[in-house]
């Protein structure tokens, strides 16, 4: 048996404290899949893996599957489709959730559920379609949300990881509490820090203006916004060094501001 799966199958139990018997039978079930698997294609292998975690389920007490099916950090992904992946404790997608009409699409593509989230993530990136927009200038915004700071820092490490060979993607870590700020407003948590940084730059806009937009669309926004006062700054700056009672330093100062915002977005 796949010693990091035993491992997670050992915790697993452990954690929701299934009975002896039942214990032993899942643990040969499971083994007898791992034996199997070099003579199974992917999706069997997808198949297995779903009916064994639906066998764990049903093995243990309700308050066991309590455990194993509720998330505690998030993966939310946006480019067009906006998809939030769940993570349960012992790093397992347990749910995945759409926010736009494209993102239901593609999660209706998607076999993810119970597979690690490096695995699930890797499958996600493979699919054909994320290919086509990221290989079409698309921008992907990757944000790890968690209540537990070293597993956030942990997760993000291992998103980071498995992006690195896409120079177009962005990854950034985020609190549950700005999550559910984001829900609210009926919005992915990338798309929602994306709007909160481009509110910093046009305060009148809304989610709804924003809500259908891509994420290369509001970077767009944001960058052009950007251009437009760094123009206007050095506008400000030459005209403060030929009078120095034009107001030079008051613009230089909102410069600042609008600067800073995206600075702590980005890192």
């Amino acid at each position: 048996m796949d010693k990091n799966f035993e491992k997670l199958l050992k915790e697993s139990l452990d954690e929701i404290r299934a009975e002896d018997k039942l214990t032993a039978q899942t643990k040969a079930y499971l083994a007898q899949q791992i034996v199997q698997k070099k003579r199974r294609p992917r999706p069997a292998l997808r198949a297995a893996a779903a009916a064994a975690c639906l066998l764990l389920l049903t093995t243990v007490s309700a308050g066991g599957a309590w455990v194993y099916l509720t998330p505690d950090a998030y993966i939310s992904i946006d480019i067009n489709p906006s998809l939030e992946f769940g993570i349960n404790r012992f790093g397992r997608i347990v749910s995945v959730e759409s926010f736009n009409d494209d993102g239901q699409d593609l999660a209706e593509q998607l076999d993810i559920r119970y597979m690690d989230y490096n695995d699930a993530l890797e499958e996600f990136l493979s699919e054909e379609a994320v290919q086509a927009y990221l290989s079409d200038g698309a921008f992907m915004s990757v944000t790890v949300a968690c209540s537990d700071d070293e597993k956030s820092s942990r997760i993000l490490a291992n998103v980071e990881s498995c992006t690195a060979g896409h120079s177009n993607i962005s990854c950034h870590s985020a609190n549950i509490e700005e999550m559910d700020e984001a829900h609210s407003a009926g919005l992915s948590l990338g798309k929602y820090r994306a709007y909160l940084e481009l509110k910093e730059l046009d305060p009148s806009v809304t989610t709804d203006e924003i809500r259908d937009l891509s994420m290369r669309e509001i970077r767009d926004l944001i960058d052009s916004y950007d251009a437009e006062n760094n123009e206007q700054s050095d506008s400000s700056g030459n005209s403060a060094s030929e009078n120095p009672d034009s107001g030079g330093p008051k613009n230089q100062g909102y410069h600042h501001g609008t600067g800073h915002g995206r600075h702590e977005d980005e890192n």
